[in-house]
């Protein structure tokens, strides 16, 4: 397995980038800069922060984008701080972002809940975005969250039961899960781990309710992803969720464990 974090498990990504050359760690994953969501950036901005970024010798694994973490029709986008015409447009200046900071892979969403939006319909959506990444040689990797059309194992493995997409991947995150309550089927969770190249890591406590160091919760990660630690490509991304980057350093050193 490889090891990435989220740049804004820092307060800035000068901090975030010693953490990574402190840690010895290739790969960061940015979502917000100096609390601004990453497309919010302008390209200039986006040129330098690349710059320091390659400068540190750092890879970006991901672009933890917000895409599609809205309601599905809707008809007002910015990005970068200007306006874009369609959702259609917003992406395409997605990809182009992950271009410029060299990320193979985007995080995306599925809609906020609608329970008119059928499964198929969504498959069929995604399927676009799936064509457009294609050509630019880009993964996509669709995270389940509470908020969002796809937010149990359940709908996740349905979703991929009726779609093969060549080039979306479910971006597991079974902190998600167990905060949620999901009362998944194993057979299905393992279906979706076979399927998965990349993940969120963080820990819940069910009992205390809420996010904790890895390891502290009630997340069986050691066990439940136990193959793909010895996945060489497997990339496993830290997102405690905590706010305290000592969490971070401490769930880090259990990660690392698990590469003995």
């Amino acid at each position: 397995m490889q090891i990435s974090f989220m740049n804004d498990e820092f307060s800035n990504i000068d901090e975030a980038l010693a953490f990574a050359k402190k840690n010895q760690l290739r790969y960061i994953e940015l979502r917000k800069i100096n609390n601004k969501d990453i497309t919010e950036l302008s390209k200039d901005e986006a040129f330098a922060l690349a710059d320091k970024i390659s400068a540190a010798g750092i890879l970006v694994s991901a672009l933890s984008s917000p895409f599609l973490k809205w309601k599905e029709g809707a008809q007002s986008f910015a990005f970068g701080n200007r306006p874009v015409a369609s959702e259609a447009e917003y992406f395409t200046a997605l990809m182009d972002l992950a271009d410029i900071f060299g990320a193979p892979n985007i995080r995306i969403y599925s809609y906020l809940k609608n329970e008119s939006l059928s499964l198929e319909d969504l498959g069929r959506k995604l399927d676009v975005y799936s064509q457009m990444a294609l050509e630019r040689g880009l993964n996509l990797l669709l995270e389940n969250d509470s908020l969002c059309n796809i937010d149990t194992i359940n709908k996740m493995h349905q979703l991929f039961e009726i779609y093969g997409f060549s080039n979306i991947f479910p971006l597991l995150d079974l902190g998600n899960t167990i905060a949620s309550g999901d009362d998944f089927k194993p057979q299905e969770l393992q279906d979706i781990i076979n399927k998965c190249l990349y993940f969120h890591i963080k820990d819940y406590d069910a009992e205390l309710k809420r996010f904790v160091v890895v390891g502290e919760g009630h997340v069986d990660y050691e066990n439940i992803l136990a193959d793909k630690r010895t996945d060489a490509e497997s990339i496993f991304s830290l997102d405690t969720h905590t706010g305290y980057p000592e969490d971070l350093q401490m769930s880090l050193n259990l990660l690392q464990t698990w590469e003995d």
